[in-house]
């Protein structure tokens, strides 16, 4: 596995340094929890010239080019989150994510232990993660999408089906879980 590097600024609080190196040391061993989980095989360049822009694949690269990141093996759907979802990459909105996460379906260990530690050291912000917990339970749970499969599709059209929003694209609806039984068989 490529080791995971985070840059701790002077300016970061005690609180933020102690979020990041539980971060810098879950990441791993996510990874090995997800073993299983298929290798995407691909860095930031790759889904640069890889997929046409306006795709999930083609934002996702751009996303990770403007975060000075690559992807890291087993967790490359986190990223994905991050740019449908509508969450940067701030401790904040980090932590925020966990709670649309959890309210949204994804229950994993690390999420649930990630949404309880940041809940217990950022009580300034339950507000929002309040917020952003009903947020989740109102969008289309994501917690079983193969998002390898969606990045050829457009990433307007797969945040709109994650919050809802109609979409005509049967391609793309055939890739997601929740429509694939209802949509007729194609000739």
């Amino acid at each position: 596995m490529k080791p995971i590097i985070i840059t701790y600024r002077e300016e970061y609080s005690f609180r933020e340094r102690a979020l990041l190196w539980l971060l810098g040391n879950v990441i791993p061993m996510h990874a090995k929890v997800y073993s299983r989980r298929p290798i995407w095989g691909m860095k930031r360049e790759d889904m640069l010239h890889r997929y046409s822009a306006g795709t999930l694949g083609h934002e996702l690269g751009l996303f990770l080019a403007r975060e000075r990141l690559q992807p890291v093996d087993r967790v490359e759907r986190h990223d994905a989150f991050h740019i449908l979802l509508d969450f940067s990459t701030s401790l904040e909105d980090e932590a925020a994510m966990q709670f649309f996460l959890v309210g949204n379906g994804k229950i994993s260990p690390f999420t649930l232990a990630t949404a309880a530690f940041t809940f217990l050291v950022m009580p300034d912000k339950w507000g929002r993660f309040i917020r952003e917990f009903r947020r989740g339970r109102a969008a289309l749970s994501i917690a079983n999408w193969d998002f390898l499969l969606l990045l050829n599709e457009p990433f307007a059209e797969v945040k709109a089906v994650i919050f809802r929003q109609p979409v005509a694209n049967e391609r793309l609806l055939r890739k997601i879980p929740q429509y694939r039984q209802q949509l007729p068989v194609a000739a």
